[in-house]
C-alpha cells in the first residue's frame, strides 16, 4: 500500500458534493492522502486553508480565564505539534472507507484544489458501494477455505520432502556464491602469508638434500 499522510477534512467542506444519504454515512473527519509528503504526516483543512502539523514540542497556553499559578505548567504540559499553514498549490486527493448500518463497505474519494495553501475548488471523485456485507462474508469464507487447503497440503509427504530438498539446494547455492565472491585485499594478503609460511616449513628435496 505504501506510505501516506492523514488529513482532517470537516464534514462541512463536503456539503454540495454529497447527497443527504451519503452525508449520513460519514461519521468522522479523518481521511488519507498520497498527494503530499507521504511520510505519515498530519494535515487538516481549516478556515479554507491547508495546515500541516510540524510535530514540534511546545508549551500549551492555559485559558485566559484561568489565573496562572505554580501548578500551571503541570496542568498544561508540552504537547507535540503546532499547526502551520502549508503553502501548497495543486490537487490534494483524499479518500476513506466507510460502513453503513447493514455493514456494507463504501469508498469515498475527493479532490480539493489549492492555490498557495488556500482552497480554490472541490470535486467528488467517487462515492460508491465497494462491497456488500454478503460479499465480504463470502470472501472471508473463501479465504479460510484456501488457508485450510494450504495447511493440509503442507502436511503431506510430498511437500515436506521437496521442502527439505529446496532448503538443501539453497544452502549449496549460498556456498557456491560465497566461493565466487572477490576476496578482500586483507584476505589475499593473509592467504599469501599462509602459503609462504607453508613453503618455508615444507622441505625441498633438491635444495635440502
Amino acid at each position: 500500500m505504501g506510505m501516506f499522510d492523514d488529513i482532517i477534512v470537516p464534514k462541512s467542506y463536503l456539503k454540495g458534493l454529497l447527497t443527504k444519504k451519503q452525508e449520513k454515512l460519514i461519521k468522522d473527519n479523518n481521511y488519507q492522502t498520497k498527494s503530499l509528503e507521504n511520510a505519515l504526516g498530519q494535515y487538516k483543512i481549516h478556515k479554507q486553508k491547508l495546515f500541516v502539523n510540524d510535530k514540534s514540542l511546545w508549551n500549551c497556553k492555559p485559558p485566559d480565564t484561568e489565573q496562572r499559578s505554580e501548578s500551571t505548567s503541570q496542568k498544561y504540559p508540552y504537547e507535540k505539534g503546532r499547526w502551520i499553514v502549508r503553502s501548497f498549490s495543486g490537487a490534494v486527493n483524499f479518500y476513506t472507507s466507510l460502513r453503513d448500518k447493514d455493514d456494507n463497505t463504501w469508498w469515498a474519494e475527493f479532490n480539493f484544489f489549492f492555490v498557495d495553501g488556500v482552497l480554490d475548488k472541490k470535486e467528488l471523485i467517487e462515492f460508491e458501494m465497494q462491497e456488500t456485507a454478503e460479499e465480504a462474508k463470502k470472501r472471508e469464507e473463501n479465504l479460510k477455505k484456501r488457508h485450510a487447503e494450504v495447511d493440509a497440503y503442507q502436511r503431506t509427504f510430498k511437500y515436506k520432502f521437496f521442502e527439505k530438498v529446496r532448503v538443501f539446494l539453497t544452502r549449496i547455492l549460498e556456498w557456491v556464491q560465497q566461493q565466487t565472491r572477490m576476496p578482500s585485499p586483507n584476505s589475499i594478503k593473509v592467504d599469501r602469508q599462509r602459503v609462504a609460511r607453508k613453503r618455508k616449513e615444507k622441505p625441498n628435496f633438491w635444495k635440502d638434500y
